[in-house]
C-alpha cells in the first residue's frame, strides 16, 4: 500500500531466480498501468572459483495496460561458492528504470 501522495512508478520491474540443481535462470517481469513500449538490457555477472562470466541480453518490449510481461533471462551454472549479480535497465519514453538482484538466495545451498 502506498502512503497518501505516493505515486507508483510508471513501470515496475522484478528479477526472479529459478533454481534446478546448480542451474540458475533469471526471469524478468515488467508491469505498467498504461500501455508502453521500450527496450530493456539485462546484464548478469557471475563470479566463482572457476573465474567470472558476463552475459548481456537486450531487446524491445511491449506492455498492455494493467498487465505484466515475462521475459526469460539467461541460465547459468553456479558452483557451490559462486555468486551472481543481475542488473536490469528498462527504457521507455526517455525514462530509465533499474532493478538489481544478487544471488543465489542465502538460504539455498548448491
Amino acid at each position: 500500500m502506498t502512503a497518501s501522495g505516493d505515486v507508483p512508478p510508471p513501470i515496475s520491474c522484478t528479477l526472479l531466480e529459478h533454481r534446478a540443481g546448480s542451474q540458475v535462470q533469471i526471469e524478468v517481469r515488467l508491469r505498467s498501468d498504461s500501455a508502453r513500449t521500450g527496450t530493456y538490457r539485462l546484464q548478469v555477472v557471475k563470479q566463482g572459483r572457476s573465474g567470472s562470466a558476463q552475459i548481456n541480453q537486450e531487446s524491445a518490449f511491449s506492455l498492455d495496460a494493467g498487465r505484466s510481461v515475462r521475459i526469460d533471462g539467461p541460465s547459468l551454472s553456479l558452483e557451490p561458492s559462486a555468486s551472481y549479480r543481475a542488473i536490469l535497465s528498462v527504457k521507455a519514453n526517455d525514462i530509465t528504470y533499474t532493478c538489481e538482484r544478487s544471488g543465489p538466495e542465502p538460504t539455498d545451498s548448491l
